[in-house]
């Protein structure tokens, strides 16, 4: 089943498919029925011509064969109907039927980026069509106007308050310490790392605001090093760092390779500390640790969600690293912003959630991307399908062959008993351990610590190995009841396998009883996002499938459910232009200059007298771009460009890509 391409906030592709909603920004939401083929409407010139010369050399062969006048005159009345089938005499066109409350709307398969998928939270609710005539929609768009108006004003008030914050920047002559350390790292960076590193450093040596970063990687693409490097710069200028993970499991490992890097028994001696569960502020421990932290004795500190404790005191914390922040709640990211006031922030993500992607879409954060893979490195081979014990077999059985371990994962805690009796059954001689969140103190790390020493066949599990588990010998993981889980958690959950230049492969087995239109959207997101760096593309999916809540605090708004998503982000995109005075004028011609004297692109205008150069102002050659589907994303690049400076980088693309510009687009 095609599906076809339309516009999308995010600028990434998005396909819409028969019975899906979708939303027009004239006519408001509808249903997308299908496509059709129908007359065209509006010729060109060119078409016209094409149309007349077809049609006379038609009666000229009626007449060489000898017909009748009456039947040819009976004839030439059908040129330009239905039942005209010459597709040179009656060039036929592709409609989208849009079925609406009170009518049914053709949009040309051309302007298909007039449309944008209908995503507002709970797929399962269905929108109410709107009506086509009345003034229902363009009320509702007003609304919306009015609140993204009002949320933009919030926006760039943050954005004042964050440039007027300031700290004093960290010390350059200290960034031949940071070189000498980075010698440690054993993998060569890949180009993205190396400008992740750059990033950093430019926002906290070379600027006096404090840093707010969202690094978003895919799983094991090196994120981890660029905290380190981070961490050790903030060191080195005599400050304190601090780093929050999610899961004690997550807090160890990190805990374990900081120590190895730069602690107390290398030659840069750094006093660092691991606050984990059980170090709570009445235990002697924790008393301890918590009176080196406020002295300043301990220089960094690696903890779970105890570092955002309201008695905790630091020294003179410089950084604070945020890693797998999707797994914080919104109550802990207001604390967060309570004791980052002024200090520099890195927050690293491999699928960050709705809100974090929505404010790197808008511009409130900056964001880095590591989108190539280490050398080496497979895409995991991913299966979706109802759960089959014969498979689950197969699989274990294969890695088991190669001399491999293996992860088998469940929802929930009550169900590892069920999942260790059937592996038993299976393989009586198999060595299982288990790994859960209500283990006593330490036992769920020390269980892993033992299966990645080689010990045990297959880790039987719940969630808490979904974030920072990095045992390269394991290359295949079974989810049993993959319904239940969420996008980022399935994503993370098939990031534990393929970390080495061993072929992986990630089962998700489902209950096609339990699946609901989201979770069956979420399996088919992990079938079709299995290429390697894949992690920002599944947020994106992710956003679309659970729409958006609001920006800037904790509660949601309703007014993306009222014209879709989509719509709403570039409605608060353009508030946010014209509050800055960064919208592109509307004007009836503009043209763009292309470097090395190459000429110009003109764009003009849909007014009625420039309505025939409009129909061809964006359409690029056949000859020029002969994959159809690839043309068509590219003339939707230059239709939703909102910048000189992007045009120009288009067509800069283009000549990379396609070659020179053809002479049909140069003035």
């Amino acid at each position: 089943l095609m599906g076809i391409s339309v516009g999308s906030a995010g600028g990434w592709s998005l396909e819409v498919y028969p019975g899906d909603f979708v939303v027009h920004r004239k006519y408001g939401i509808g249903r997308y029925e299908r496509t059709v083929l129908k007359p065209k409407s509006k010729l060109t010139q060119e078409e016209k011509e094409a149309a007349e010369n077809r049609r006379k050399e038609i009666i000229n062969d009626m007449m060489k064969d000898g017909k009748q006048l009456d039947e040819i005159q009976r004839f030439v009345e059908t040129f330009g109907t239905e039942a005209d089938k010459d597709p040179i005499s009656n060039p036929l066109s592709t409609l989208l039927e849009i079925a609406y409350g009170d009518a049914v709307v053709h949009v040309p398969i051309d302007r298909a980026y007039r449309l944008s998928r209908y995503r507002a939270g709970d797929a399962a609710i269905k929108p109410r069509l709107s009506r086509v005539k009345g003034e229902a929609w363009s009320k509702a768009k007003q609304k919306v106007e009015i609140s993204t108006v009002q949320m933009a004003q919030d926006v760039l008030a943050l954005y004042a308050t964050r440039e007027t914050l300031s700290r004093p920047p960290f010390d350059p002559s200290r960034e031949g310490e940071v070189q000498n350390f980075e010698k440690s790292f054993t993998f060569e960076p890949t180009p993205d790392q190396q400008k992740c590193f750059e990033d950093v450093e430019n926002d906290m040596v070379w600027r006096s605001r404090p840093m707010d970063r969202l690094i978003c990687g895919d799983v094991g693409f090196g994120k981890t090093e660029v905290a380190m490097r981070a961490l050790f710069r903030a060191v080195a200028n005599g400050r304190q760092a601090a780093m929050l993970a999610p899961t004690g499991v997550l807090a160890a490992q990190h805990y374990k390779n900081i120590v190895k890097r730069m602690g107390e028994d290398t030659e840069h001696k750094f006093n660092i500390a691991l606050l984990r569960g059980g170090m709570g502020k009445n235990t002697k421990k924790g008393r301890e640790l918590r009176a080196a932290i406020a002295a300043g004795e301990t220089q960094i500190v690696i903890g779970t969600h105890a570092l955002l404790s309201n008695g905790m005191m630091f020294h003179d914390l410089g950084l604070l690293t945020v890693d797998e922040e999707q797994r914080f709640g919104v109550n802990q990211k207001e604390r967060l912003k309570l004791i980052c006031n002024c200090v520099d922030v890195l927050t690293l993500s491999a699928t960050p959630i709705p809100r974090t992607l929505q404010m790197s879409l808008s511009g409130i954060r900056d964001t880095s991307t590591i989108r190539s893979p280490p050398p080496m490195r497979k895409p995991t081979i991913s299966y979706v399908q109802e759960y089959d014990e014969t498979i689950v077999r197969d699989a274990i059985e294969r890695e088991l062959a190669r001399e491999g371990q293996v992860f088998y994962v469940v929802p929930r805690i009550s169900q590892l008993e069920e999942a260790s009796s059937m592996l038993t059954k299976i393989f009586p001689e198999l060595r299982v351990i288990q790994a859960h969140g209500r283990m006593p103190r330490g036992q769920a790390e020390e269980n892993v610590a033992s299966f990645a020493e080689g010990n045990h066949d297959v880790l039987l599990a719940t969630t808490v190995i979904e974030n920072g588990v990095d045992i390269p010998r394991v290359n295949t993981i079974i989810i049993q009841n993959a319904q239940a889980f969420g996008m980022s958690t399935l994503y993370q959950l098939r990031g534990r396998v393929g970390r080495s230049d061993v072929q992986a492969f990630a089962y998700f087995f489902h209950k096609n009883d339990f699946i609901t239109e989201q979770s069956a959207q979420r399996l088919q997101a992990m079938a079709d996002l299995h290429e390697l760096g894949s992690g920002f593309d599944v947020a994106n999916r992710d956003l679309e499938i659970r729409g958006a809540g609001s920006l800037l605090g904790t509660e949601q708004s309703g007014m993306a459910a009222r014209v879709g998503f989509d719509l709403y982000m570039r409605m608060l995109k353009k508030s946010m232009r014209q509050l800055r005075g960064l919208d592109l004028p509307v004007v009836p011609r503009s043209n763009v200059l292309l470097p090395g004297a190459e000429g110009s692109i003109e764009w003009v205008d849909g007014s009625a007298k420039n309505e025939k150069a409009a129909a061809n102002s964006y359409l690029l050659p056949e000859s020029y771009i002969e994959d159809a589907k690839e043309r068509s994303q590219e003339e939707s690049k230059a239709r939703l460009a909102e910048s000189t400076h992007q045009l120009v980088e288009i067509t800069n693309g283009w000549k990379e890509t396609y070659g020179a510009i053809p002479s049909k687009l140069q003035k």
